[in-house]
């Protein structure tokens, strides 16, 4: 079964993309998102594009100043991220005990098929790849716990912070922390997850 979201909207489609592409660093922080351009990227009118940069500057991706338009919001400051790893840690971990609870092969299927999307992103080097398959990874891993309360959760914790990538001395390090947290939750190690979880979101 298919793996990717179901959009029942335009301005669905466009604030999925436009969250992956700001979050994929496809867009600096700083920079400036005109609906025009937008638009023509993404093939849609205006309208559409309007609402995606509203919502996503409530979520506090973008930051919207008066007669300057919408731009990326800067990075989170060194003492702020430390709360919101920890609330992200959190509300994985909660997920995952969920997971756990009523796994099946469907779930393994889904974050097997995420799993190799994020290995084939790091094999090729392209940065907006790995972290957009390095976020879908995580997400299945929320949206297999079944609670839609959760996934809205965890979606406005990780528009909070920019994914950084810095600590690894190659793309395959990321890579085989999700291959950890995979193995854990196939073999149904609770403890093993949770600490998987732990080393990868740092």
């Amino acid at each position: 079964m298919p793996d990717q979201p179901i959009f029942r909207t335009i301005r669905e489609q466009v604030v999925h993309r436009l969250r992956d592409d700001v979050m994929g660093q496809v867009f600096e922080p700083g920079e400036n998102l005109r609906e025009f351009a937008l638009a023509k990227r993404y093939g849609v009118s205006r309208s559409p594009i309007r609402d995606a940069l509203l919502q996503l500057t409530q979520e506090g991706l973008l930051v919207a100043t008066p007669n300057c338009g919408v731009k990326v919001a800067s990075r989170m400051d060194d003492e702020i991220q430390p709360l919101v790893i920890d609330i992200r840690l959190r509300v994985e971990q909660f997920a995952l005990d969920r997971l756990l609870k009523k796994i099946a092969r469907t779930d393994l299927a889904v974050l097997e098929r995420r799993l190799e999307k994020n290995h084939v992103a790091c094999q090729e080097g392209v940065l907006s790849a790995i972290i957009k398959s390095d976020m879908e990874f995580h997400e299945a891993i929320v949206e297999r716990s079944g609670s839609e309360k959760l996934i809205g959760l965890w979606k406005q914790v990780i528009s909070a912070m920019m994914l950084h990538y810095e600590r690894h001395g190659d793309w395959i390090e990321s890579y085989r922390e999700h291959v950890a947290i995979f193995e854990a939750i196939k073999s149904g190690d609770r403890k093993a997850a949770k600490a998987a979880l732990v080393t990868n979101i740092q």
